[in-house]
């Protein structure tokens, strides 16, 4: 049975009786810069085009974000697969050349969009020293070697990657998944995300909650855009003050 649910202030500590704390990636601990993004697109049309493609960067994007999306449900395993999905939704004949290409550019610059928000690493450090940490994210193939680049794989007991599941959030067996690799009761943990989709699903299965208003989509795809967390803070750099 979960607590009543409790509006906090950073400044005081929760009375919650936690383990285990379970973290989303994207717009809870790393964004997307926007500039470095325009540039990873403006590459991949340049590549495309050459090879025949004769859309605009706008409809690039829409295709892609289609296959970023299927791709977070197990469609793709790997870079190849992910990108002969997209080319499959391009209308544009596969080809070796051009695969490795798109591989090659992908490994190159794909890592460098995102940036961690300001205070992630001595949060994580924190929450390591008092808790076991599990990373979930809603991700397509290839996310293990940003986190990687990022320099906080380490800090995660496990990492558990939608594309690898083949379910993503709020789908209950990508938190259960977590649980058993933590092997540790949905009661004695929290999930953290930006994200009121993702809490709803985790209190389904009795875990705790905390909402960190950062994300551009707090309430994108959430049944009820009221919904109360346990927990909430307006950054992640001060979720040490409250767990």
């Amino acid at each position: 049975m979960l607590q009543k649910d409790i509006l906090m202030h950073p400044s005081k500590k929760s009375k919650l009786d936690l383990r285990g704390v379970l973290i989303d990636f994207g717009d809870t601990l790393a964004y997307v810069d926007k500039y470095i993004n325009r540039k990873y697109m403006a590459g991949l049309l340049s590549i495309l085009k050459k090879h025949g493609y004769k859309e605009n960067i706008d409809q690039l994007t829409l295709n892609l974000d289609d296959v970023y999306y299927r791709s977070s449900k197990g469609e793709a395993k790997d870079l190849e697969e992910f990108w002969t999905l997209l080319l499959a939704d391009l209308a544009m004949t596969k080809n070796t050349e051009l695969l490795d290409e798109l591989v090659e550019f992908w490994s190159h610059n794909y890592s460098k969009i995102f940036k961690l928000y300001e205070g992630v690493t001595p949060v994580l450090s924190d929450l390591r020293s008092k808790y076991k940490l599990a990373l979930v994210s809603n991700c397509s193939t290839g996310l293990s070697k940003v986190i990687e680049a990022l320099g906080i794989a380490s800090f995660f007991e496990t990492i558990i990657l939608s594309y690898e599941v083949g379910a993503r959030k709020p789908d209950r067996r990508i938190y259960l998944q977590t649980l058993r690799s933590i092997k540790l009761p949905s009661e004695k943990c929290i999930f953290v995300s930006d994200e009121i989709s993702d809490l709803e699903g985790a209190k389904e299965i009795g875990l705790k909650t905390l909402l960190v208003r950062q994300g551009a989509h707090t309430t994108g795809d959430a049944k009820n855009p009221g919904f109360k967390p346990n927990l909430t803070c307006n950054r992640i750099s001060e979720i040490t003050e409250l767990i």
